[in-house]
C-alpha cells in the first residue's frame, strides 16, 4: 500500500487525548503518528508544549518519502481539537538526521502505519453494530 505524500488540508477532528513519550536523542521533541484531517502522518511534538487540553500543539510534520524514510514537510501549532496523537514512538524506533531533516523508522513501525491507514480497517471500525442492523432489514 502506498502512502499520500501530501499533507491534508487542515480541518476539525474530533478531541483526542494527547500523550507523550520521552526521546533522548532529539532535544526538539518526540516522534508519533497523528491524525490530522483524517490522515496518519508521522510528526515530531515539541517539548515546548505543555499538555494542556486548552494550548496549542506545536508539531514538525513529515511526509513519507520512500520504504521507511520520512522528510521534514513543515511545522505547524494545532488545536488540540485539530490533531490526534495516536500512538508515540519508542527512540529506540527511529533514527532521526538533523542535518538533512530525515526520519527513518524501524520496519515494524512501518507495519503499523500500515494497518492505521488501511481502507478496509478504518472502514470496518467506524461501522456501528446498529449500522450493521439496519443494514441487514
Amino acid at each position: 500500500m502506498a502512502y499520500n505524500s501530501t499533507l491534508p488540508a487542515l480541518g476539525s477532528l474530533s478531541k483526542c487525548e494527547t500523550t507523550g513519550l520521552a526521546d533522548s536523542h532529539t532535544s526538539d521533541g518526540y516522534f508519533a503518528f497523528a491524525r490530522i484531517k483524517g490522515e496518519v502522518c508521522l510528526v515530531q511534538v515539541s517539548y515546548a508544549t505543555p499538555a494542556s487540553a486548552l494550548t496549542a500543539l506545536d508539531v514538525k510534520i513529515f511526509r513519507h518519502e520512500f520504504i521507511t524514510i520520512f522528510r521534514f514537510l513543515e511545522a505547524k501549532s494545532f488545536h488540540p481539537a485539530d490533531i490526534c496523537i495516536v500512538e508515540p514512538i519508542d527512540e529506540r524506533l527511529t533514527r532521526y538526521e538533523e542535518e538533512n531533516e530525515t526520519v527513518f523508522l524501524a520496519r515494524d513501525l512501518m507495519d503499523r502505519m500500515r494497518k492505521m491507514t488501511d481502507p478496509r480497517r478504518m472502514v470496518q471500525h467506524n461501522r456501528s453494530p446498529k449500522f450493521q442492523r439496519s443494514r441487514q432489514r
